[in-house]
């Protein structure tokens, strides 16, 4: 299957990581179970489903969002342009995702709640690799560290946007051993020794 993920109707391009993507599909192990936190308009989820679709394996692959922007007030502070952006002030950003994901839907699950309530839907170490990219605040992403780390399997991979954001970095810093990094990403690996 082809990639459709330029499209304009995916709107900002903040995609900048489709190699890590290919590459955990990749490594992935036949029932691997993905998922992905802070989908917004698809783009990132419609490149991983193209990718999964595209190499015969059976992956299951969860798309974890509100589709009603942030709740956080300083997150809203640090991204203002969001508080009017017009599939937010109308409610119509999770159908704009399902129409842009559409052709591969058959390959991702929505989950529309926010991170931490909805990393209490899975068992821990049942997850093979966990994405976030969703609020972006200090106490945002420790609270999805903390919330996703147990989720995942030994082995497993913990991953996210934005390394070089200050809040986002102190959150890996703070939380995280020996996390590396791949692009604008943070890639840590779930191993006993570290």
């Amino acid at each position: 299957m082809d990639h459709f993920y330029q499209e304009s109707t995916f709107g900002e391009n903040w995609f900048d990581y489709p190699n890590l993507y290919k590459k955990i599909v990749n490594l992935a192990k036949e029932n691997s179970h993905f998922v992905e936190v802070g989908s917004w308009k698809g783009r990132s989820a419609s490149y991983m489903a193209v990718e999964i679709i595209n190499s015969g394996k059976n992956i299951k692959f969860d798309c974890v969002d509100t589709w009603s922007g942030t709740n956080d007030p300083n997150e809203k502070e640090s991204t203002p342009e969001y508080r009017n952006e017009p599939t937010i002030l109308n409610d119509t950003l999770f159908d704009l995702f399902l129409s842009n994901t559409n052709k591969v839907s058959h390959a991702i699950n929505p989950v529309r709640k926010a991170s931490t309530e909805a990393a209490a839907l899975y068992e821990n170490n049942s997850l093979d690799f966990v994405f976030i990219d969703a609020c972006h605040t200090y106490d945002c992403v420790t609270a999805d560290i903390k919330a996703w780390l147990p989720k995942i399997k030994e082995g497993g991979i913990l991953a996210g946007h934005d390394i070089g954001y200050g809040p986002v970095t102190r959150a890996i810093l703070e939380n995280l051993e020996n996390c590396e990094q791949d692009g604008s990403c943070w890639v840590y690996y779930k191993i006993n020794n570290r």
